[in-house]
């Protein structure tokens, strides 16, 4: 017993050393594409279970850092070294095809050793069934066998296929594709593809560039929960700010051709970022002071001959000093959506709308209505028809059945999800937007191409050597050019960085007429839609509130009836429907317990009690948030004292500042942690 205890703790040792071993190394790395240094003398060390977010504008080389890391493009200076037994595993954003084999084998020969293996036990089996104990090389073979059989045992070779069927229903297929021929799949469920086959290989360093393009709702989450269980190290590029903040711990920004770790998730990287902004800032203008102090000292007197030591002095400081570079500005899009005219209160109205594509339904008899103003969003899985509703309504699919009403004075812009793909390639940037400007636009047009990041010589590029992101921003551009007050949005945000996202989500936000969007990004749905609206099955059925209002709605109605949560709001629905009939179904019997009208009273004052208590609630959060307020301002001031070389002259008063800055620290983190808990509504007592 003994014995065992001794060796479980050895091998206990040993696995903690191999989950922290350096996995990956990027020493002093450097990149230039023509004049232009992407990367500039970086290093970065990927260990264990290391989750890493890979962030920057677009083009500040996150790519070629995965490609790098991968591999697949060697740096021009510097040095990339991977463990012995380690490997690297790149999913690139677009290009990959699969074609010729079914979707089951194409997936599962990603694994040329698991293969390899399966080939070699087969030949030997078929010797030994050819053969006799008693031939020459018998013993050989079954030795063979044997290794052959534990090797495969040990790729996981029994259950690759089970593993490989697992990952494609998490990423949308279903098991009837599996023996379709890949070469049927578009170019979005190709990529679907590639990742399937990517995380069946299983490397211990896992780099997916945007795996999240192609996914919906239900993929993503899937993925999600794939990678937070995933052996090994995962680098990601993703412009998905809730898949980084649920999947990575590091952020490692691309900027200027230097990388910047900050360890923590997304939404508090970007509040760190704008605070080391600031003392870098401080500490350029300190010493742009000190600069200039200097300098008037050696104007004054460059010519008394008395002071000649003093200025030649100043001089030599001047030269040898290392000068502060001021942080890198980070360019913004700024734009609004013109404000519209007023439309009448229902903008959209369908009725008895039904679409078929041949055999297949995609809704029947459905009635819908749009009211003026809100912002309201679609959700279903892929193929539930959420698109398929969007041209419905805009005009550019007709029904097969029912009626389309189009309110009064509406005016619809609709932007489709290749929206891109219209655009002529042809043609240069300034030449798409005067082609669809009206004539008083035209002045105007470099003006909006300047807000959308289009300047100077780029509006004179062509729409072919547009990156995916500089195309979806020249279809946002076009949609300035008439004052719609209706916008049918779906998947706008494709292809857009997370600063672009937010100016988008901001316009929208700000825009005073009626949205309708589709779009698979969580933070975007939640912020934007007012409403709800959930297609699936040939149904459209409505959910007041934002997304995560919707989530909490349908995981009641599936606690509630312990079923699926489409099951579960549907038979909610049903329930709302035989309350709703009231009396004509209980013959006017009083509930038990009083009349009904003392029952109506109770259930008032019921809601009148919960609303006070949410009153409170939302109160002592405001009192958080203005505490929270407080702390980060004057973290963001002790901060700055802190990058003053002159408050380290001082030894007591660095002691205060810094002793100071902890106390300050530790309440902020405890103000979140009580605010979130709040928040969340957890019982009993709140932490600090």
């Amino acid at each position: 017993m003994r014995r065992l205890l001794v060796a479980t703790g050895v091998l206990r040792y040993h696995l903690a050393l191999k989950r922290n071993r350096d996995m990956l190394q990027l020493t002093r790395l450097s990149k230039q594409f023509g004049s232009r240094k992407v990367l500039d003398e970086v290093s970065l060390m990927v260990q264990g279970r290391d989750r890493l977010g890979l962030v920057g504008m677009n083009g500040s080389g996150k790519s070629t850092l995965m490609k790098i890391m991968a591999g697949i493009v060697a740096p021009d200076d510097g040095d990339r070294s991977i463990g012995r037994s380690e490997t690297a595993g790149y999913l690139p954003q677009d290009g990959l095809e699969a074609g010729g084999r079914t979707l089951l084998r194409e997936v599962t020969d990603a694994c040329p050793q698991v293969r390899a293996c399966e080939a070699a036990v087969r030949d030997i089996e078929g010797k030994l069934e050819g053969g006799a104990a008693g031939d020459p090389g018998h013993e050989d073979l079954l030795r063979r066998y044997g290794d052959h059989q534990a090797e495969f045992q040990r790729l996981g070779g029994y259950d690759l296929e089970a593993r490989a069927q697992a990952i494609l229903l998490g990423l949308g297929f279903a098991s009837g594709d599996f023996e379709r021929d890949t070469r049927t799949y578009s170019g979005g469920w190709q990529m679907r593809i590639a990742l399937a086959k990517l995380l069946l290989l299983r490397p211990t360093v896992l780099l997916l560039d945007e795996p999240t393009n192609h996914l919906d709702l239900e993929a993503r989450n899937w993925l999600e929960a794939f990678l937070a269980d995933y052996p090994g190290a995962v680098v990601v590029v993703s412009h998905d700010r809730y898949f980084m903040d649920v999947t990575i711990d590091h952020i490692v920004e691309i900027s200027g051709g230097k990388l910047s770790v900050y360890h923590t998730d997304y939404s508090r990287f970007e509040q760190e970022r704008e605070n080391r902004r600031l003392v870098a800032w401080e500490a350029y203008r300190k010493q742009r002071e000190e600069i200039e102090r200097i300098q008037m000292f050696i104007n004054r007197f460059r010519y008394q001959a008395s002071k000649a030591a003093l200025v030649q002095s100043r001089v030599k400081y001047l030269e040898k000093l290392e000068r502060v570079e001021p942080p890198e500005g980070r360019e913004q899009i700024h734009f609004r959506f013109p404000q519209p005219k007023k439309s009448g209160r229902t903008v959209l109205t369908l009725e008895g709308a039904s679409k078929r594509y041949g055999d297949l339904e995609v809704y029947r008899q459905v009635d819908f209505m749009l009211e003026r103003g809100i912002k309201a969003a679609l959700v279903g899985p892929n193929g539930a028809g959420k698109s398929t509703l969007l041209k419905m309504l805009a005009g550019v699919e007709p029904l097969t059945d029912g009626v389309h009403k189009l309110g009064h004075i509406v005016e619809i812009d609709y932007f489709a999800q290749d929206q891109s793909r219209t655009l002529d390639p042809d043609r240069t940037v300034l030449e798409t937007m005067t082609e669809g400007a009206p004539l008083d636009i035209v002045p105007q047009l470099r003006t909006i191409l300047g807000s959308f990041l289009f300047r100077g010589d780029d509006v004179n590029k062509r729409v072919a050597v547009l990156s995916g992101g500089e195309r979806n921003r020249l279809a946002l551009a076009l949609m300035l050019l008439r004052p719609a007050n209706v916008l049918l949005l779906d998947e706008p945000t494709n292809h857009l960085d997370l600063e672009a996202k937010d100016v988008l989500l901001e316009a929208l936000l700000t825009y005073s007429g009626t949205v309708l969007f589709v779009s698979h990004d969580r933070h975007f749905l939640n912020r934007l839609s007012q409403h709800v609206f959930e297609v699936g099955q040939g149904e459209i059925h409505h959910y007041p509130g934002n997304y995560e209002d919707f989530l909490e709605r349908k995981a009641r109605d599936a606690a509630a009836e312990g079923s699926s949560p489409a099951r579960a709001g549907k038979a909610a629905r049903k329930k709302v429907k035989k309350e709703d009939a009231g009396e004509a179904t209980t013959g006017g019997a009083a509930p038990a317990g009083g009349t009904a009208k003392e029952a109506r009273i109770r259930a008032r004052e019921s809601e009148k009690a919960e609303a006070r208590k949410e009153a409170r609630h939302n109160r002592d959060l405001e009192k958080l948030e203005g505490r929270i307020g407080q702390a980060e301002k004057r973290l963001a001031e002790i901060e700055a004292r802190l990058a003053d070389p002159g408050l380290y002259e001082d030894p007591a008063g660095f002691e205060a500042t810094l002793s100071e800055y902890q106390a300050l620290k530790g309440e902020r983190d405890r103000l979140y942690d009580r605010y979130q808990w709040m928040d969340e509504g957890r019982g009993g007592e709140a932490p600090g």
